[in-house]
């Protein structure tokens, strides 16, 4: 597939490295602060986002936490063990030392919507970093030899930070610029008006997030955010260069059906799907996204670890409908956005403002998985997926919003559940892990390194938003 090669080329290109923050290897990236690297920052954007999206959030660590949230049960012959991270912490900073380049390079050449983009996948990034491993170095890192024990900033800060630089994108694309990105941005073609729709939308997600810390507050400034982002559900932030019968595809393609076919439905996802059902109706997003055995539909138990590569037993998940070869990759979507306004004004007590925006978030997410107009109306006639204002719980919101994050978020999945125990995890064998341990390398090399996060206490010590 040419397009993918391409985007592989400007990766190398954009002399991308898998390292963590304090590696030898950074000695050489900081030899100049200066002039940090001599690839145009047309070149180094588009490595970035395919970085970005591709390798970090949806890269080997997405199987795991995806098998942590149960919308998948792993019934490869080796159980899944926490997963110690160290791709997506090495994947994160080789990502902010890209966008650090292009925000540095982009800003004296006044290539101002390269910048402010940079920005946006800089707050992604360090955004998901945190989310999943809680305090992380960000004001001492990527400084190679000058620092090689930087200092583990807080969740608490960094959540500070990641306002600031989502106010900088804004206001940075916003400005007038020398060229714009065009045929470099992947994602969204240069488009500016739509990457500051992308920063509201991130905005209104990282203010949710913190529900539990600010209730009343959180909720305001999410709908504040809400209100400046994605107007129609024909708007979202996605990744879909892939070509069905390329090569190149969606990480967990390869997982399921060239390697170790080992994502068959859970036993939680199918409950969650029939929990809105009235007797008898199948949800029509099943039919989509499993296969039946012997007429009906099996979810595995996670956590019990029985094998079922050849799939005899459990009911594998499509790979036509959702995995893929060309299968997107989703970062922000409309629905999620309408999820996010249903809870926080459920928050505020507005219901009939929660319940309206509830109803267009299920229809948007019943959309975008491929169910008909008619298909659509039929699932939400059901009296247990539209009620009332006076009936509309958070329970609703966040399960119908755990069905929309299904494959290809299971990160946002398994942080609403963090923050709020919604839905209900099969999972009492082994446990739900509530961050990742950090990487062995980091441990040895950052004499900072928390020493009290592991296997074992990733069970019981929340990051800070989900206190």
């Amino acid at each position: 597939m040419e397009k993918f090669k391409y985007i592989i080329f400007l990766l190398i290109l954009s002399v991308t490295f898998s390292t963590s923050c304090s590696d030898d290897v950074l000695d050489e990236i900081d030899r100049d602060p200066n002039n940090p690297t001599e690839v145009s920052v047309d070149f180094i954007l588009p490595g970035v986002q395919v970085n970005c999206i591709h390798s970090f959030l949806m890269g080997a660590g997405a199987r795991y936490i995806s098998s942590y949230v149960e919308h998948h049960c792993n019934v490869h012959l080796n159980p899944y063990w926490p997963e110690r991270g160290t791709d997506q912490f090495n994947q994160a900073y080789s990502i902010l030392k890209d966008v650090n380049i292009i925000i540095e390079k982009g800003s004296e050449e006044n290539k101002w919507t390269h910048v402010g983009i940079a920005q946006v996948i800089k707050a992604i990034t360090l955004g998901t970093l945190t989310d999943i491993f809680g305090d992380v170095p960000y004001s001492e890192a990527l400084l190679g030899s000058e620092n090689r024990n930087p200092e583990y900033d807080s969740q608490e800060a960094i959540y500070s930070e990641l306002f600031l630089i989502l106010d900088d994108a804004i206001k940075n694309l916003s400005k007038e610029t020398v060229v714009n990105p065009g045929k470099y941005d992947m994602l969204l073609q240069g488009d500016k008006n739509m990457w500051v729709k992308v920063a509201w939308g991130l905005k209104a997600r990282f203010y949710n997030r913190l529900s539990n810390i600010d209730s009343s507050g959180s909720a305001t400034n999410a709908l504040l955010a809400v209100k400046n982002s994605f107007s129609s559900a024909e708007e979202c932030l996605s990744f879909s260069d892939y070509e069905n019968g390329g090569s190149d595809h969606i990480n967990l393609f390869s997982y399921q059906e060239q390697l170790e076919k080992c994502f068959a439905t859970s036993v939680t996802m199918l409950n969650v799907l029939n929990s809105f059902n009235d007797l008898g109706f199948v949800d029509p997003r099943a039919d989509r996204w499993f296969a039946k055995l012997n007429g009906e539909f099996v979810g595995a138990p996670n956590g019990e670890n029985i094998p079922d590569v050849a799939h005899n037993k459990y009911s594998p998940i499509s790979i036509v409908n959702v995995l893929s070869p060309d299968a997107p990759v989703m970062v922000l979507t409309y629905d999620e956005l309408k999820f996010i306004e249903a809870e926080a004004n459920l928050r505020l007590a507005k219901r009939p403002e929660a319940n309206a925006a509830y109803r267009k978030a299920v229809e948007a997410a019943c959309s975008r998985a491929g169910l008909t107009t008619g298909e659509i109306a039929s699932y939400t006639s059901q009296g247990t997926v539209f009620t009332d204002n006076e009936s509309l719980n958070l329970e609703m919101i966040i399960k119908q919003k755990y069905l929309s994050f299904f494959i290809s978020q299971p990160i946002e999945a398994w942080s609403d559940w963090r923050r709020t125990g919604i839905p209900s995890l099969y999972n009492t064998v082994e446990g739900i892990p509530l961050r990742l341990p950090y990487p062995n390398t980091e441990l040895a090399r950052n004499s900072n390194a928390p020493t009290d996060i592991n296997n074992v206490t990733i069970y019981t010590k929340k990051v800070w938003w989900a206190k």
